[in-house]
């Protein structure tokens, strides 16, 4: 059974259509109602979804309740789409094509890979987030971002998302990188509707750069922080190296160079520090799991 799920809150103008054009390529439409104080839950029954009702927690604890569905009646396959209409149902075999003919664990549609026009803030927020998360999943890919998704069988039983923001996105790319699934980007269009306002879009952003960094500061601390106090470290220590030789040698000094070269050392170790306890702990919670 493949199916398509849904998380909604709050989507009464648009889940009715999102659920009537999925219909037409999966066997079930499910959606997952996060304590919507308008029509959503009642208007996606009626128009032929499974829905389930829970109080308002987050779009990742939405995502995480649809992959409990999907595993708990064994789908063989399940998309993720948004409910407020800015994914064309109607490239679902897009991303149920990747899975069933090309073998892949994961597809993920891409709108940089697609004719999306998309916002200078936007795409530049997308971008910034994207990389972020590349660097800490140590994938390839130029849409981290996005919701519309498809997951195997063996993805869907292996993937346990926790996260209950935004940053859910990441943190399954995280889980994908670690468990060796293979993923591959599909090209798709978004439909960025009159509603959707820029102010709105730039905070939205920067909220999820700083859930996807702190996500990956902890779940990566040697990449995240290990990696760059080591490089402060050393270059503490050259720069502190150098104004001693010219100390040394009674050539002329610049004590702001000593003042930076400890500031530089110190943020180094600090960081290096940090990376330890933070790898440590969590090598801690990994043994006791």
């Amino acid at each position: 059974m493949n199916l398509a799920c849904i998380p909604a809150y709050n989507e009464e103008n648009h889940i009715a259509d999102v659920i009537k054009k999925s219909l037409l390529y999966v066997d079930q439409v499910v959606v997952c109602d996060d304590g919507s104080t308008d029509d959503t839950a009642k208007i996606a029954k009626s128009t032929g979804a499974i829905v389930i009702s829970q109080s308002n927690q987050g779009y990742g604890a939405a995502i995480s309740t649809l992959f409990d569905y999907a595993r708990r009646n064994n789908a063989k396959i399940m998309v993720t789409l948004d409910s407020d209409g800015q994914h064309n149902p109607e490239q679902i075999p897009l991303l149920l094509d990747a899975i069933i003919t090309h073998g892949v664990d994961v597809s993920v549609g891409s709108r940089f890979l697609g004719d999306t026009e998309a916002s200078g803030y936007r795409k530049a927020g997308i971008k910034i987030i994207t990389s972020a998360a590349n660097y800490g999943t140590n994938l390839k890919i130029s849409d981290s971002q996005s919701g519309f998704r498809a997951y195997s069988r063996k993805a869907i039983s292996t993937i346990h998302p926790t996260e209950q923001g935004m940053s859910v996105s990441t943190e399954i790319l995280l889980k994908i990188s670690n468990k060796g699934l293979s993923l591959a980007e599909v090209p798709i269009s978004i439909i960025y509707g009159p509603d959707t306002s820029e102010h709105n879009s730039v905070s939205h952003g920067v909220s999820v750069l700083m859930n996807t960094l702190k996500y990956i500061s902890i779940k990566h601390p040697i990449k995240f922080y290990g990696i760059p106090g080591l490089f402060l470290t050393i270059l503490g220590v050259i720069l502190g190296g150098v104004f001693l030789d010219a100390y040394l040698n009674d050539q002329v000094v610049f004590y702001g160079s000593l003042l930076g070269a400890v500031v530089l050392f110190l943020l180094g170790a600090i960081l290096s520090v940090t990376a330890i306890i933070l790898f440590s702990i969590a090598n801690l919670i990994r043994d006791r799991n």
